[in-house]
């Protein structure tokens, strides 16, 4: 990996040298090597075409965040991201393998909610430009640990289930049109996956996802408090052949 990345952070805007950043962490299941592809590359993969990748051997990441908030957040967010994946991961190799759009539901009595969402944030920070980022209010809400203060009504943020040993995915914001009846709806979203979790973040809401389960209302609990949670996960299959695009699966 290069040493010597410089740019500006993706969370604070501070410009000088970038770190590592592990999506999601390290420690949640992501240790082996990554395929990363350009969104040119999905496309051109997903049409069964040539394309090129970058081969991480660490895992997937990209070089975005500062020395102080890459620490930071890690420190504050990782460590329960990474718990609640393995929780979930070892649920699901203890069940019989699952069929493409079936939904789970989990049960989690004391949750860290706001921790587990900020951490999620915290991995879509270094898939949008800077400018992105603070229109959204996300600097903010990430630098402050404790703060749940978010304009909820600027995003859509979901959360499925994707399967083990498949190519990761990490997609920026791309635009996809729809045809819905006589009108055409062009979502901007993006989408990331790394089992068991996949997560879409919706920017345009007004043209709504339905599939998975919506994580807005993790925004409105509290930093050092848990909750009990249920969730109703849909399973999206993916191989490593074909590479969907963001929002392939909106007809679930």
């Amino acid at each position: 990996m290069n040493k010597n990345q410089v740019g500006y952070c993706h969370i604070c805007g501070t410009y000088g040298k970038l770190s590592f950043e592990h999506i999601p962490p390290e420690s949640a299941l992501n240790r082996k090597r990554a395929k990363v592809y350009t969104g040119n590359d999905v496309i051109k993969r997903y049409a069964g075409e040539k394309s090129r990748y970058i081969n991480l051997q660490q895992g997937m990441g990209k070089y975005t965040l500062c020395e102080s908030c890459n620490n930071n957040t890690g420190a504050w967010y990782a460590d329960v991201y990474s718990e609640v994946a393995k929780e979930v991961a070892y649920d699901l190799q203890k069940r019989p393998p699952l069929k493409h759009g079936e939904i789970l539901t989990f049960s989690m009595q004391k949750l860290p909610a706001l921790v587990f969402v900020k951490q999620v944030v915290t991995m879509f920070c270094s898939l949008l430009p800077l400018e992105e980022v603070r229109r959204l209010g996300f600097d903010k809400f990430l630098l402050d640990k404790e703060s749940n203060t978010i304009d909820k009504t600027q995003f859509d943020l979901r959360i499925y289930l994707t399967p083990a040993n498949v190519g990761q995915l990490m997609v920026g914001p791309c635009v996809v049109s729809y045809t819905a009846g006589a009108s055409i709806e062009a979502i901007c979203a993006s989408d990331l996956a790394v089992y068991p979790f996949g997560f879409i973040l919706n920017l345009t809401p007004q043209y709504p996802i339905e599939y998975g389960a919506s994580l807005l209302e993790l925004f409105d609990t509290k930093y050092e408090e848990t909750y009990k949670m249920n969730w109703s996960l849909m399973y999206l299959e993916r191989t490593d052949e074909i590479l969907p695009l963001p929002l392939q699966f909106k007809p679930l």
